[in-house]
């Protein structure tokens, strides 16, 4: 599995660099993030460890873009992500 996500993302780099993006179906966008948040969400509900989502490569701006597009999709506002953010924060009781 991790030689195909790092495949997968060589080739995300790649379509970015190329200027490709619009080119990119929206649905296989959204297909493409809902895949990488249930894991993600997965491994920080199911275990102890604290599960890093960014690794230095994504911007502040993009990681606000899609925070606001998640929460917009469920129809949740600032109150909302005020309470899940002291729920999942690190070291929370």
């Amino acid at each position: 599995m991790s030689a195909l996500l790092v495949e997968l993302r060589g080739q995300i780099e790649r379509t970015i660099r190329a200027g490709e993006v619009a080119g990119v179906i929206p649905a296989d966008v959204t297909n493409l993030v809902s895949g990488a948040v249930k894991p993600y969400a997965t491994a920080v509900e199911e275990t102890e460890i604290d599960v890093p989502v960014i690794d230095g490569t994504v911007s502040t701006t993009e990681a606000m873009v899609v925070a606001c597009a998640l929460l917009r999709a469920h129809h949740l506002n600032p109150f909302d992500l005020a309470l899940w953010f002291s729920r999942t924060a690190p070291n929370a009781p």
